[in-house]
């Protein structure tokens, strides 16, 4: 039988390569299009009407975001076996199942936007709401798995230390500021997501150049 010419650590990084670029592009589109509401004004009405007004541009975002996130779980994923060959990391395994369960609750929390698009006017309200409640509810687990993968990996030594203790520290306080957030959101006033807002933008920022690094680190290793 032929062997195929691309490795395991190959194909891991190529995912996690490619995975963040559309998740790069996906989150740039987000900034870009995406501004706080007036105060007075109603949260989920106001970001599903900026759905509706860049309708094109927001399925593409949500096309870039749903290949994006499943190429980076899998990356994760093979990185994961590749650190277990060299010592078996229960707390590693746990992260990255935290990570790969909650990457996909995050695609199937944008196919909400392709319901407000194609939807009643009268439901897309209801659609951002419920993709608000997914990002949260499946955030506070993907934040956990970053976290632990983090740390494993500090202890492993796979990338800079400092940038990894970073990004765990980023992370569990991501999780922390989506619990304060469940509890004290004022659907009236944008102005309470706002440090929430700044953690993810802080936090994938952090995310995006992980991959990046873990997969130079898997292609030279």
């Amino acid at each position: 039988m032929k062997k195929s010419s691309l490795s395991e650590n190959q194909l891991s990084a190529f995912s996690l390569y490619v995975g963040s670029i559309l998740s790069g592009i996906s989150f740039l589109i987000q900034l870009l299009l995406s501004s706080p509401p007036n105060k007075g004004e109603h949260i989920f009405t106001y970001y599903a009407n900026q759905i509706l007004l860049n309708s094109n541009v927001s399925m593409l975002s949500a096309l870039f975001s749903f290949f994006g996130s499943i190429a980076i779980a899998f990356g994760i994923f093979s990185l994961n076996q590749f650190i277990q060959k060299k010592s078996i990391n229960p707390l590693m395994n746990l992260s990255v199942f935290l990570f790969v369960i909650s990457s996909i609750g995050f695609v199937i929390s944008r196919t909400h936007d392709l319901l407000i698009i194609w939807g009643s006017p009268s439901e897309f309200s209801n659609n951002m709401m419920v993709e608000f409640a997914l990002i949260f509810s499946f955030g506070l687990f993907y934040w956990l798995g970053i976290a632990g993968i983090a740390y494993c990996l500090k202890e492993n030594e796979f990338l800079n230390n400092n940038f990894l203790l970073a990004l765990s520290i980023a992370s569990i306080f991501n999780f922390l500021l989506i619990i304060y957030t469940i509890f004290n959101v004022d659907p009236y006033d944008g102005s309470t997501l706002v440090p929430l807002y700044t953690g993810f933008t802080i936090g994938n920022i952090l995310v995006i150049f992980f991959c990046f690094l873990s997969a130079k680190k898997l292609i030279n290793s």
